[in-house]
């Protein structure tokens, strides 16, 4: 028998802080039409987004959790459930606006089971800008009981006005969760504050001469930002890079870097970007 499921195990992959603030959020029993979670992995991002269909659906949830066991639960665990739609990602480059019109029609249509009905849109940034447009206009009036979840790995790409009309979870790696050797993390530790302190950003590219070493240097660097958010909030030392800064900074530079991310793991020239998003967010940064 499958376990009764939550939205934070789910997420386990993610940070603890998105986790703790889903369960809150859902204990709220007002949840908002449209959401956004934004993160480096697809696949931890689409499974608590199946997790929150699940949610509001389920007919036997408690709090945050849902049974997993009931027929609605099961149904949307497999993608069949008559009211949830999942636009998943395909081997096409951009969502355009027969796909956003097709996802349109369907959330107007009324429901064929209960009060709700969702759609996952994933990679929500694949969206052209005819598409968001018309997208934009369901956001602003999405209909009693419509549910919308978007995730993506590139927020920056998203219209702004859209981003207004969502609540957005980021989801952080946490330090544990990244297998970085000791000799590693010394060695981008040491890279990150010579290139800061020396204004000398090529340096980076240079020595991370492989993309998914560059990979590995950015999620170091979220590790680094995450702990000083979980510092922050909750008044533990601050022992990592960025004790200088702010919440707001820390939270704008690692969903720059997250989507940073996103962006390297489908374009070959890292180097470039890299140098970029670094003189662009991290210059000047007192370490």
């Amino acid at each position: 028998m499958e376990k009764a499921g939550t939205i934070g195990a789910l997420g386990a992959t993610g940070s603890l802080l998105v986790q703790e603030r889903l369960s809150r959020y859902l204990q709220s029993q007002r949840v908002h039409p449209a959401l956004l979670f934004i993160g480096p992995e697809k696949e931890v991002k689409f499974q608590v987004a199946k997790g929150m269909a699940k949610f509001l659906f389920c007919e036997q949830k408690i709090n945050s959790s849902f049974c997993n066991q009931c027929s609605t639960c099961k149904r949307i665990e497999k993608e069949i459930h008559p009211d949830v739609y999942f636009f998943k990602e395909d081997s096409e480059d951009t969502l355009k606006i027969e796909t956003v019109r097709e996802v349109i029609g369907q959330m107007r249509v009324t429901p064929i089971e209960g009060p709700h009905k969702i759609c996952v849109i994933e990679e929500a940034h694949r969206m052209n800008s005819a598409a968001a447009n018309a997208f934009l206009k369901t956001l602003e009036e999405p209909g009693e009981g419509r549910f919308f979840i978007l995730t993506t790995t590139q927020s920056g790409s998203l219209l702004p006005t859209i981003l207004s009309r969502c609540i957005a979870f980021t989801f952080r790696p946490e330090k544990e969760g990244l297998f970085i050797s000791p000799e590693s993390e010394k060695k981008y530790r040491d890279l990150f504050i010579n290139a800061i302190t020396t204004n000398n950003f090529f340096q980076v590219s240079t020595a991370l001469n492989e993309k998914e070493e560059a990979l590995l240097f950015l999620q170091f660097l979220q590790s680094e930002l995450y702990q000083s958010l979980l510092a922050i909030e909750s008044g533990i030392p601050n022992r990592s890079l960025f004790q200088s800064l702010s919440s707001h900074d820390l939270t704008l530079k690692f969903d720059a870097l997250v989507t940073l991310e996103g962006r390297l793991r489908s374009n070959a020239n890292y180097g470039l970007m890299l140098e970029s998003l670094l003189r662009t967010h991290f210059s000047g940064v007192s370490l």
